[in-house]
């Protein structure tokens, strides 16, 4: 290699660092790039598409979630919510209810079980841990109860256009996807309310001390947790015509790990919304991409949980080297 190549490559390495892009969008990129080349199949507009339609129930559910994070609070009971709301647009329209009732109910009844979880945590000063994994107990249960533990099937024409219907060639599922994650970025960054969640992260009593009602924002949050993970669950029923008390027992977990490898820790006060997209995007982009390439069922949980390990292994480190960097910088300044 000539001087000038080296000087190209370490003129475009500079550049990328200043450019300061996210881990997680460099991974949805180099995992496109290789299933692409893998198999055809992966880039065509239809398994596309079929990407983008699969990533809208886990984003529904990390959206409300990564608030909770935000604040470095947990919330347990996601998956049951998701569930419960499934079944309940079955089994409200199956016993005569009126189908705009069916749809809407399950989502007052998902922000009443943030509501009950942030009063628990932040009014009472309950454990968020032994709250919310009360809460997905009971709903989990009351889930199983409801359908006698059988998968119960739906058929109105509404609910099918919700979950399969096209308007403009793109799903109507997508549609309402893009529209509500757009309003939560814009909430979380130009609102009042994204402001204080953003401190109540970062602390919860200087937070207090600055005037910032650490209660209701608490509760508001865990009330769009409930809300989100609910829609979740009601996209889920119109999509498959159907609702399982077992649907949402793998969301809990999923939605986690799309909030974190999308850069927002556990300890909250950082990340935000707009890394979540990308982390459900990339899940979705790794399981279709496997399914193509040929890999088992068996390994693909495996491989997954591999690769989102590394991911967050790599912000980690990428955090580390910038505060590294930022000590030196103040140490040079005073020095």
């Amino acid at each position: 290699m000539n001087k000038s190549q080296k000087g190209g490559s370490a003129g475009l390495l500079a550049g990328l660092r200043k450019l300061n892009i996210p881990g997680i969008l460099i991974g949805n990129i180099v995992l496109f790039v290789l299933f692409g080349l893998a198999n055809e199949r992966f880039l065509s507009s239809y398994n596309i598409m079929m990407i983008f339609r699969n990533t809208c129930t886990l984003l529904m559910a990390a959206l409300g979630f990564t608030l909770v994070i935000l604040i470095g609070k947990i919330d347990m009971s996601v998956g049951s919510v998701v569930s419960m709301a499934a079944v309940s647009v079955v089994v409200l329209y199956n016993a005569g209810v009126p189908v705009a009732l069916a749809l809407l109910l399950p989502l007052l009844i998902g922000i009443a079980v943030g509501v009950i979880n942030g009063l628990l945590i932040a009014k009472c000063n309950f454990d968020f841990w032994v709250v919310t994994f009360g809460m997905m107990s009971v709903f989990a249960g009351l889930a199983l109860v409801t359908t006698d533990g059988n998968t119960v099937a739906i058929k109105n024409d509404i609910v099918n256009w919700i979950g399969n219907g096209k308007i403009a060639g793109i799903y109507v599922v997508i549609w309402i996807t893009v529209i509500l994650a757009a309003l939560m970025v814009w909430i979380q960054k130009k609102t009042k309310f994204g402001y204080d969640v953003f401190a109540l992260g970062g602390s919860q009593a200087v937070a207090s001390v600055s005037g910032i009602n650490v209660v209701k924002t608490s509760i508001i949050v865990y009330a769009l947790s409930g809300l989100f993970a609910a829609l979740a669950g009601v996209l889920i029923a119109c999509m498959t015509n159907s609702g399982s008390p077992a649907v949402g027992v793998d969301y809990t977990f999923n939605a986690m790990a799309a909030i974190v490898i999308g850069g927002t820790p556990f300890i909250g006060g950082k990340g935000g919304i707009g890394g979540t997209i990308l982390g459900a995007l990339l899940m979705k982009i790794l399981a279709s991409g496997l399914s193509l390439v040929g890999i088992p069922a068996t390994w693909q949980k495996a491989i997954t949980g591999f690769v989102i390990v590394a991911l967050i292994i790599i912000d980690v480190v990428n955090d580390h080297r910038k505060n590294i960097k930022a000590q030196r910088r103040v140490y040079n300044n005073v020095g």
